[in-house]
């Protein structure tokens, strides 16, 4: 799939894309407000259209020697979280991009799914550990609140966020949706990505720059999805 520069409002760019031909871009990849991270193997093309959107210098780079970078990786613009299960070389790889890499030394690996963050806050999962909250809040500089959507535990999976702010999915009631724009300091949108899915980290990888989206996103979660990452 080829990428296209959908929009440019307000100079916010916004480009569709694919990860190994895979519309679920926020699965393979990760970006904050100073690096973007794709798995190992990726093209230099693709890399570059990173680059373009979200105005930072992006990465490539293996998970537990897996693809799967945004199931694995999170962070903010403080320092990032890795879970036990990556490699002492991936994490040097990271480290070498200037932030400081936590390592998360709790049974759930997937933390990209278990926690939302931006340099404002972060929701949790209520399942982590109370000293794994506490490790959260040290590495990113934020406090941490745990939460569930829809009785759903995996909030990062159900949320995107940047630091102008964040989609999540229709699934959430209002008074959920007040819980995480007030635990992530930004306004809150409910959404789809990719045609439907109700899982908005899926499709959107975004910072106060810019955002990627996935090749199948259509015209109305586009509109949704520029208006609450551009801000202001």
């Amino acid at each position: 799939m080829q990428e296209t520069q959908s929009s440019k409002a307000k100079s916010f760019p916004i480009t569709f894309s694919d990860v190994f031909g895979d519309p679920n871009i926020g699965v393979f990849s990760y970006a904050n407000e100073k690096i973007a991270v794709l798995p190992a193997g990726i093209s230099g093309r693709k890399l570059k259209n990173y680059r373009d959107a979200l105005g930072v210098e992006p990465y490539s780079v293996g998970i537990a020697e897996s693809r799967l970078i945004g199931i694995y990786l999170v962070g903010n613009s403080n320092g990032l979280l890795a879970p036990h299960i990556a490699a002492e070389v991936e994490l040097q790889r990271l480290e070498s991009a200037g932030l400081s890499v936590q390592v998360i030394d709790d049974k759930y690996t997937a933390l990209g799914n278990l926690i939302v963050c931006n340099d404002y806050g972060a929701i949790v999962d209520p399942r982590l550990r109370t000293t794994t909250v506490q490790q959260i809040e040290a590495a990113l500089g934020v406090p941490a609140a745990k939460a569930t959507i829809a009785g759903l535990p995996n909030v990062g999976a159900l949320t995107v966020a940047s630091n102008k702010g964040a989609l999540i999915s229709p699934m959430a009631n209002e008074a959920e949706r007040k819980i995480f724009s007030t635990g992530l300091g930004v306004p809150v949108e409910t959404g789809t990505v990719n045609s439907g899915v109700p899982f908005p980290k899926a499709g959107v990888v975004a910072n106060s720059k810019g955002a990627v989206v996935g090749a199948i996103t259509m015209g109305g979660e586009l509109i949704t999805i520029s208006n609450i990452f551009q801000g202001d």
